[in-house]
């Protein structure tokens, strides 16, 4: 039995160390953000859910300054004031949030509102998933607010290239923006996870993905 248990063990902590680190780089109001989570990210992490960790980073091509007299950061957003404002209720949450798939089902519940950074569809998500609201709240126009999305803001600017489309999908906890890996994210993440994937691929990597698809019909032409 004792036997058993530390196999049992040693594979769990097989697929823990083999999980696939799939960053996210993205802004509250951006209509392409809204997509790629709702259609491509979540429809696909069931498959997925123990073989890849997803973290969210919520600035996108937004930009900060810390004033050391005043000892406060100011940012300016791509889609303005309401989206930095959005940008940090995300970064306020998911700190809070410990749990993976929590966080991530916590983003798709706002990135699929009409608003991700109106405070109302902000606290109707936060009710659904237990979270502290008043907690959130109090970090999102606080100085912890600014410092969360100042760090979040200071990964992103550490990329190469710079940033140039939102969202960015960066795999292996990369600084790298790998412009392949990004476009085969945005058409079809199911077959670039497939692919990052080294050993005990899920079920769903045995069906062709768009581009083997493409690949095979002008190959039998």
């Amino acid at each position: 039995m004792s036997r058993l248990i530390v196999c049992l063990i040693s594979v769990i902590t097989s697929f823990v160390v083999n999980a696939v680190p799939v960053t996210i780089y993205y802004e509250a109001l951006c209509s392409d953000s809204v997509h790629f989570i709702t259609r491509q990210l979540y429809p696909n992490y069931q498959y997925f859910k123990n073989y890849v960790t997803i973290d969210f980073i919520p600035y996108g091509k937004s930009l900060h300054s810390y004033n050391a007299t005043t000892g406060k950061y100011s940012f300016s957003c791509h889609h303005g004031k309401e989206e930095c404002k959005g940008n940090k209720f995300h970064a306020c949450a998911l700190a809070q949030i410990e749990n993976k798939d929590t966080q991530l089902e916590f983003i798709v519940c706002v990135m699929s509102t009409r608003n991700p950074a109106n405070i109302y569809y902000i606290e109707s998500c936060s009710q659904k998933y237990n979270l502290d609201f008043t907690k959130l709240t109090t970090c999102a126009v606080s100085s912890k607010g600014d410092k969360l999305l100042a760090l979040h803001g200071d990964k992103t600017w550490k990329l190469e290239p710079n940033i140039y489309f939102v969202p960015t999908v960066v795999f292996n906890n990369s600084a790298l923006i790998d412009a392949n890996d990004q476009n085969k994210s945005m058409a079809d993440f199911k077959d670039i996870v497939c692919k990052k994937i080294s050993e005990h691929k899920p079920e769903i990597c045995e069906t062709l993905g768009f581009f083997d698809r493409i690949k095979n019909y002008f190959s039998s032409r």
